[in-house]
């Protein structure tokens, strides 16, 4: 659980430092707020677009107002062509690169208006610039691209309106980006908190759910979530054959009381490796209760569960463990039938199991009375 622990945690950047759970947030987030983000988007690139209202009532007709105008919804064009698009990329990350893209675009488009516009008012200049920096932290990003875009929008209003209006004298721009600065300071502070308390709340929902669903010590399914899962399989997956094995570890009460319960608890979780590495990824595997244990193979019939199960067996026997030397288990393997239920099931793989014991133990005994191919199954 400490390893589980330490894959939640978060490096200088706000960002999980193992690589595949910072990928599966991104996915995540890609899938809980995406539509958010472009959504707002969206939202701000039509309340843009309007402005063009404004332009008219201050300069009227002419070119330069034309010119407005297709800046203007030239904006909201780019903004629902995001919003399209944005769910189509793949990488979560390029979907807010081209967030942050469009917004940049759309100030430059503003500094444009203004520029043909001859400039406007200084506190209508900057309360828009305001305007604009409050917008990018607004509509969810990260916060390095907020930041940034941010930083350019901030030089951009400088270099703009000291090089528009050079007999301004120089300490108003100054004490504006000061004021500014201090605002743009605050913002990122902002959401930067904001974006590692949402990773750790992430982090919080997935270290739960890990412990709900998983065997404590050896970190694979428990009882609960793999009857769930079972569940699931006899109702969506009944019409294709699919096995279930149910294996106990030989003698582990010797071991326990030669060695102790810590070098048991070893023998299990070094058990657990080994099958591990010797089953599919699309099969499920699960601790179903002291040194027993189950395995669901998916697409395969009782021959070929048969057949895996001895390798699993094989495996096991063949791997030196620490201290007690070879340990061996004993495999009981059942095709799902048609009409089972979750226990039906299991009852006859446990039965197989015991049969295995009875005959000597170390051995994979199936069930093969009834057989799904003799036509009982759909």
């Amino acid at each position: 659980m400490v390893g589980n622990f330490e894959r939640f945690d978060l490096n200088w950047l706000a960002e999980f430092r193992n690589k595949e759970v910072e990928s599966e947030y991104r996915e995540y987030e890609k899938t809980t707020s995406l539509k958010t983000v472009v959504g707002l988007q969206l939202l701000f690139g039509f309340i843009f677009s309007m402005f063009s209202i404004y332009d008219y009532i201050i300069i009227g007709i002419g070119d330069s107002f034309f010119i407005s105008l297709c800046l203007r919804i030239l904006s909201l064009l780019l903004c629902g062509t995001v919003y399209f698009l944005a769910s189509k990329i793949g990488s979560y990350s390029r979907s807010l690169l081209m967030v942050t893209i469009t917004q940049l675009l759309i100030y430059t488009f503003y500094l444009v208006i203004m520029y043909i516009q001859e400039g406007r008012d200084p506190s209508i200049m900057l309360i828009s610039v305001m305007l604009f920096i409050m917008v990018v932290f607004l509509v969810p990003n990260s916060w390095k691209n907020s930041l940034i875009a941010s930083l350019l929008i901030f030089v951009g209003y400088i270099i703009f309106w000291n090089n528009f209006s050079p007999h301004t004298a120089l300490s108003p721009i100054v004490r504006q980006g000061i004021f500014l600065g201090i605002g743009l300071i605050f913002c990122a502070i902002s959401i930067y908190g904001r974006e590692r308390s949402q990773r750790r709340h992430y982090a919080a929902e997935k270290i739960m759910e890990h412990m709900i669903i998983t065997d404590k010590l050896t970190g694979i399914y428990n009882r609960g979530r793999f009857e769930y899962i079972l569940e699931l399989w006899i109702k969506n997956l009944r019409h294709y054959p699919f096995c279930l094995i149910l294996f106990d570890i030989d003698n582990f009460k010797k071991v326990n009381d030669h060695f102790g319960h810590s070098v048991g608890d070893q023998v299990l979780i070094a058990t657990t490796e080994v099958v591990r590495q010797h089953i599919r990824d699309t099969d499920v595997f699960a601790r179903w209760g002291g040194e027993e244990f189950v395995v669901l193979f998916s697409a395969v019939n009782i021959d070929i569960g048969m057949a895996l199960a001895e390798r699993i067996r094989a495996a096991v026997e063949a791997t030196a463990f620490e201290k007690t030397g070879k340990v061996t288990i004993s495999i009981g393997v059942a095709e799902y039938r048609k009409g089972e239920t979750v226990l039906d099931l299991v009852e006859r793989a446990d039965g197989k199991m015991y049969e295995a014991k009875r005959a000597g133990r170390n051995k994979v005994i199936g069930d093969y009375e009834m057989s799904p191919n003799s036509g009982d199954q759909e």
